[in-house]
Order: structure tokens, then sequence, then C-alpha cells
């Protein structure tokens, strides 16, 4: 009977269970070398906010002239640039549907003069908000984190269907900015300290 050699391993068993294991860590080498080189999912953009740039300025002037240019035109009335009255030209213009509802970009444009409304009744100043959504404009009042956005306000809701309502609009974002306000006002031992009115001075 032959003598096997020295250091050599002749067991079918040994020899099976040496590939066995030499491919599973092949396996689990080549699954590592995949979940190293799957890119990591992507954060989610963080909401920042600032004042209005060139560009946002410049659309927004195009914008305040287009809606001034559909109220003479359809109604034969300006628009005043923040008056309120400038909500009831903006309502009989969105009643008459002298814009069409695939017409976006004029329903913003109204949307554009309505926030000047809100900016200038309200106390609020224009910014633009960049997150995941892109470059928007929208109303803040101080340094609040509470956001309205007025040029998407009509467009959306013409796009679902539903009707626009310009006062009940102003008066939604009229309350949230009170109460913004009402909560900036200093508080001592759990009373409001409201500021004092000014005095009416005589003839």
């Amino acid at each position: 009977m032959l003598t096997p050699p020295k250091g050599r391993n002749v067991n079918p068993r040994s020899r099976f269970r040496n590939r066995f294991f030499t491919a599973v860590g092949l396996a689990l080498a080549l699954l590592l070398v995949g979940f190293a080189s799957t890119p990591a999912r992507a954060e989610i953009k963080p909401r920042t906010v600032e004042e209005l740039g060139t560009s946002e300025n410049i659309k927004s002037e195009r914008q305040r002239e287009l809606a001034d240019k559909l109220a003479r035109r359809h109604l034969g009335t300006p628009i005043r640039g923040g008056d309120i009255l400038d909500l009831i030209t903006i309502q009989r213009l969105l009643d008459g549907r002298s814009i069409p509802k695939e017409n976006v970009f004029d329903q913003q444009a109204l949307g554009l003069a309505f926030g000047d409304v809100l900016a200038q009744q309200l106390d609020l100043h224009w910014v633009v908000v960049d997150d995941d959504y892109g470059r928007s404009r929208a109303l803040r009042w101080k340094k609040e984190q509470d956001l309205f956005f007025p040029v998407t306000m009509f467009s959306k809701r013409i796009a679902q269907g539903r009707p626009v309502e310009v006062d009940e609009l102003y008066d939604e974002v009229a309350d949230r900015v009170a109460t913004l306000k009402a909560r900036a006002l200093p508080h001592r031992r759990g009373r409001v300290i409201r500021p004092p009115r000014p005095e009416i001075e005589g003839d």
C-alpha cells in the first residue's frame, strides 16, 4: 500500500471543507467591498433664509408690473403696491376669470401683489428661502421662523380647483402674525408687558 506524501492532506472531507470556507470568505470580502463602494444616502439640505438677491428682486419687479397691467387691462384700475384696496382688485381679477387656469405665471404675479399688501399692512419683509424644493420668495416677521409664501397661494388653490377668497387668506396670515407679535411681547410674572401708548400732543 502506497504511503501518502508527508505534509499533504488527501482527506476528501478536509479538502471540501477548505474549499467551502475559502469560497465563503471570498463572498464575504466581495460583499464588504460592495457596501464600501455604495454611495451614502443624500442628506436633507438644511433650510436657509436670506435677503432677496438681484435675480429675485428683478423677478419681483417684473411680476409687479404684470399684475398692474392685468388690473388696468381688465378692470381699468391700477395695483397700488401694498394698499389694502389691492385686495379688492385682486379678488375681482380672480372672480372675473380674466386669468386662465393654466396661466400660472399671471396667477403668481397676483400672488406677489397680494404679498406686497401683507408686507405693508402687517409689517413683514421679503426674504428668499433655499431648501430641497429650490429657492422661493417668502414673507417673514423680524427673525421669526414662521414663513409665508403668498406668491404661490393662488396658483396652488386654482390648480386644485379650490376657490380663492383673498380676504380670508389675508385674515389667516394676519392672525398668525398677531400671534407671533403677542409671543414676542416681554412677560413678567405671567403678565404681558405692553409698550406704553404714545401721548397725544395738544393743539
